[in-house]
């Protein structure tokens, strides 16, 4: 009787898991799915900038069904998700409704954004972008790659002299050279260079060149200035501004110049003094007998 009953529970233990394997609950999850896919799964992009991919997901299922999003990018580099439009948010998560009737899956589009921190620029090569989705047990991945091509030029330009020194001398109404530099210290050319002056009045600068068609990154290009001061310049500290300027960097530095009289001038002057002060011993030796 005893072994009756237990084989009795045994055959009804097996129909009601044979019943349960056949239920609808666990064909659906089998036959629940997403999937992700892209029309490009490398793009090329310059150092610096950002880049944006287009993902499809495909669910095929009986009910609606909110699934997370994840996107993973490189270090330093900000990645986020955003719906195909508009792309003023980001989202991380997304509804996805069953098939209409008559189709065998739903599709919505979401874009994968990532950008380098503003302070970064990348070394050239290839950099992943991992999305992720998931509800519960369904779950869904894609590889996207970021590929760097080339690094964006810098411009930059100083004036400079070829020993560093921005100072020098000059005879007054005489010709005096001093030589300058435009250095360019950017990874990109600057070209159709002009240089001009602003200088003490009554003086005369003259410099050879004044138009530069172009200087290559990492060289620079020497400019000959000719400083002529007036003859009637007085003794003492001036300064000269140039300005260098291209078509995609400019520059500018102040050049002070110490002015020096002949010397005869300071004989000149010596032997004016010498014949006031006679003048007045003999005035006052005539005032005196008087």
């Amino acid at each position: 009787m005893k072994i009756g009953r237990t084989i009795s529970f045994c055959i009804l233990l097996a129909s009601l898991l044979t019943l349960f394997s056949l239920s609808p609950v666990l064909a659906q999850d089998e036959d629940t799915t997403i999937e992700l896919t892209a029309d490009y799964y490398k793009l090329e992009i310059v150092s610096g900038a950002s880049v944006d991919f287009t993902v499809r997901l495909e669910y095929t299922g009986t009910e609606a069904r909110v699934f997370d999003l994840v996107a993973t990018g490189p270090t330093d580099w900000t990645t986020f998700i955003t719906p195909s439009y508009p792309r003023d948010r980001q989202i991380l998560d997304i509804r996805m409704e069953p098939p209409a009737e008559g189709e065998t899956s739903t599709v919505e589009q979401i874009v994968v954004i990532a950008t380098p921190v503003p302070w970064l620029i990348p070394e050239l090569g290839e950099y992943p972008i991992t999305v992720e989705v998931s509800s519960g047990d369904i779950q869904g991945a894609i590889e996207l790659t970021a590929v760097v091509t080339s690094i964006p030029a810098s411009y930059s330009m100083y004036l400079t002299t070829p020993d560093g020194v921005l100072s020098t001398t000059a005879q007054a109404g005489e010709e005096n050279y001093f030589t300058i530099a435009v250095a360019n210290s950017g990874t990109g050319d600057i070209d159709s260079i002009s240089l001009s002056t602003n200088k003490p009045r009554g003086w005369a600068v003259e410099l050879s060149p004044t138009n530069i068609s172009s200087v290559t990154a990492g060289n620079f290009q020497t400019v000959e200035m000719n400083i002529k001061p007036p003859p009637d310049a007085i003794s003492g500290d001036y300064e000269i501004l140039v300005r260098a300027s291209g078509t995609q960097a400019s520059d500018s530095m102040e050049i002070r110049v110490t002015v020096r009289t002949p010397a005869i001038w300071g004989w000149v002057g010596i032997g004016i003094i010498v014949l006031v002060i006679a003048g007045l011993a003999v005035i006052f030796m005539r005032f005196s007998r008087r």
